[in-house]
């Protein structure tokens, strides 16, 4: 199934899953009231197109948290990159280095 997330109007301007950023502003999640939207809650209205409950965040969060516990070995790896190293390559190979203990690659 394909589906596209965003959508791009030459007038109206960007949409995610039918929400205009004015609309995610208003709407998003914020841990501060009249702040800025915080990622989890953005990334959740793109992954299932509604916006996320308080608890909804939370659990995400935590989710993510715990997703998230590098090895060790990962972190020494991650962190003996070159400082000089491109942004994006340094992501990148970590991404690679943090395969190996990814929860999809034991069911292959």
């Amino acid at each position: 199934m394909v589906y596209e997330t965003s959508k791009l109007h030459p007038i109206d301007g960007i949409r995610y899953r039918g929400y205009d950023l004015f609309q995610i502003r208003k709407e998003a999640p914020k841990t501060i009231p009249g702040g800025q939207p915080i990622p989890e809650g953005v990334l959740w209205l793109l992954l299932t197109g509604e916006m996320p409950s308080e608890s909804e965040v939370k659990d995400f969060q935590e989710d993510m948290f715990k997703r998230g516990a590098l090895t060790d070995e990962q972190e020494k790896l991650i962190k003996s990159f070159p400082k000089t190293m491109h942004p994006m390559t340094q992501f990148s190979a970590a991404t690679l280095v943090c395969q190996p203990s990814s929860k999809f690659a034991k069911a292959y």
